[in-house]
């Protein structure tokens, strides 16, 4: 299988850093003409097998998954085009601007035979999947709070007027709700499913949220998510409830640990800590590269699916 890659921001290092663990048989990437030396460069430290500096021609090569890692505003863009290759298509977080975009390119991905995924690594982590069976040890459910709140290391210059970088720009739909509370809606969607209602609460700063705290109502209990990238806190996060409360740390995105405490004090506390020492972007490539090998599209579909009911969420908040 031959992966080619769309793009050389930061989420692409990350990616480089571990992708030859994951065994394609080739890998390419694919940005601009006037990245062609970073380019070069990240070819070279990661032993890649072509630079492309033209995605058609990329598309066009033997490539048979692409993961578009480029900026928010491109991803339903470059997407489109790869699936109209008939290339699978994995795709950085959030997929799409609005659940509209994102149920055109679902269709186009059935009606091409190929796959496309969310790089939502959440639903992949070990932790994660552990939490989604112990979260019924807490009994009924009645509040959560997943806190993501991560300063950014632009926030200054954007805050001073120097800068306007692409995390902050609405233009490139930045800001913190796409960029780090996805994740957090994400966790909640994984576990609870999709809200009867959802509000969003922003501090906003030259028309983009810095921050902001999402409020879901599941009926009978209540959820937080807050993501900030003008602040940070440590977390935990914690889901509460009438037998139990459990505690991720330090938050959702990259969990490895997790602690049960039980409201009973003769109960001992649980203790989960689930991490091999992988990169926390691993567990994802290594299960859509077994779901297309496999031809599994029924855990497609339900990838699909928690990726729809987050996009509906995100288009409530607008």
């Amino acid at each position: 299988m031959v992966l080619g890659i769309a793009g050389n921001g930061v989420i692409v290092g990350e990616v480089l850093s571990f992708i030859d663990e994951i065994e394609f048989e080739k890998i390419y990437i694919c940005g601009r003409e006037k990245s062609k030396d970073k380019l070069d460069a990240m070819a070279a430290k990661y032993h890649l097998d072509t630079v492309f500096t033209d995605y058609d021609e990329m598309l066009k090569s033997d490539v048979d998954v692409v993961y578009v890692g480029v900026l928010n505003d491109l991803h339903y863009e470059y997407t489109k085009r790869a699936l109209q290759a008939k290339k699978h298509v994995i795709c950085e977080k959030p997929v799409t601007k609005s659940l509209a975009e994102f149920q055109e390119l679902v269709d186009l991905a059935k009606a091409n035979n190929v796959m496309y995924f969310e790089a939502m690594s959440i639903y992949h982590m070990p932790a994660y999947k552990q939490l989604q069976q112990d979260v019924k040890l807490v009994g009924d459910i009645k509040l959560c709070v997943f806190n993501y709140s991560q300063m950014s290391s632009r926030y200054g210059k954007f805050h001073s007027g120097e800068m306007v970088p692409a995390v902050f720009d609405p233009a490139h739909d930045g800001g913190a709700l796409r960029d780090l509370n996805v994740y957090n809606i994400s966790a909640m969607v994984g576990l609870f499913g999709e809200p009867d209602s959802v509000r969003y609460d922003a501090n906003m700063e030259k028309g983009v949220d810095t921050s902001g705290v999402l409020t879901a109502d599941y009926g009978n209990f209540k959820v937080l998510c807050i993501g900030a990238k003008d602040c940070v806190a440590p977390g935990p996060s914690t889901i509460q409830g009438v037998d139990a409360t459990i505690c991720i740390y330090p938050h959702v995105n990259g969990m490895t640990e997790y602690d049960v405490l039980f409201n009973d004090a003769d109960t001992e506390t649980k203790e989960v800590s689930l991490s091999d020492g992988s990169h926390r972007l691993y567990f994802e490539f290594a299960e859509f590269k077994r779901i297309i090998q496999e031809k599994d599209f029924e855990a497609n579909e339900k990838l699909l699916k928690y990726s729809a009911q987050v996009m509906s969420i995100i288009d409530k908040t607008n």
